[in-house]
């Protein structure tokens, strides 16, 4: 991997990872309350599934990071794009100023949904669990289960809002200015890298708006995704010095052909 170019998914990766942590935590507990004889084996098996599935979720979005730094650093090492440019310092600062003003309060944490979700899920669980065993053993692995369903639930709310914030604040503290590169049908920004293939994915328009600053927006479409939609506007502010150049090859970027 480039070490110029940051994993595009580091704050989901951030938030997962946190979450893995907290899960194992909690199988953990479950183990010790378990070998105390005071909640129901069952309740480990279930730890571990999740903690199982939010890891292989988590090595899924850095592997699909991975690759999309590989493509972006071969798209800015070769003779495809038409037009360069990165960001001067000032450009830089009131780019990263105008972003954090647009994202300072999505790490807000949002407690009581899946606070209240995760404890119901986890007081049902305890009680089906323990309904083999007796009434007392169904209410207490109910108690036990709404309990850590809703301390779950809640540490993820908060960690999602931590990993929200520290990407902002990373991108905020960023020293280093951003670039972007556009050829037929590429486009690469600040990280972010999308290509065309004619096919699944496609550049729909490109709008140039004179202003100051001016600006430059994508409207891109995506094949498919889990609750995405299946098309992205992507802003970038565009300096000065290269508008009539962004211009003149706006048309070629549209382009959904690639050269071969």
């Amino acid at each position: 991997m480039n070490s110029k170019l940051p994993n595009p998914h580091q704050r989901a990766l951030v938030t997962l990872g946190g979450i893995v942590a907290l899960a194992m935590l909690v199988c953990a507990l479950m183990l010790g309350l378990s070998l105390a004889g005071i909640a129901n084996p069952a309740l480990v098996w279930i730890g571990v599934v999740v903690v199982a599935v939010f890891g292989l979720m988590w090595l899924s979005i850095w592997l699909l990071g991975w690759l999309q730094v590989r493509r972006s650093a071969a798209f800015l090492a070769s003779e495809r794009p038409l037009l360069r440019w990165t960001y001067s310092s000032a450009e830089w600062q009131q780019f990263k100023e105008v972003i954090w003003q647009e994202e300072k309060d999505d790490w807000k944490v949002q407690w009581g949904c899946l606070a209240f979700l995760l404890a119901l899920a986890g007081l049902l669980t305890g009680v089906m669990i323990g309904l083999d065993e007796g009434g007392l053993e169904a209410v207490i692995n109910g108690l036990i289960g709404g309990l850590l369903g809703g301390l779950v639930g809640a540490l993820i709310g908060a960690l999602v809002a931590g990993g929200n914030y520290w990407g902002a604040w990373q991108a905020r503290h960023q020293t280093q200015p951003g670039q972007v590169a556009l050829g037929v049908g590429e486009i690469y920004a600040n990280g972010a890298y999308f290509r065309a293939d004619g096919v699944k994915y496609f550049v729909q328009s490109a709008d140039l708006q004179r202003d100051n600053p001016s600006t430059l927006q994508f409207q891109l479409i995506f094949p498919p995704r889990p609750r995405m939609p299946l098309d992205e506007q992507w802003l970038l502010p565009v300096p000065a010095r290269v508008v009539d150049d962004v211009e003149e090859i706006l048309s070629q970027v549209v382009s959904s052909q690639q050269p071969e």
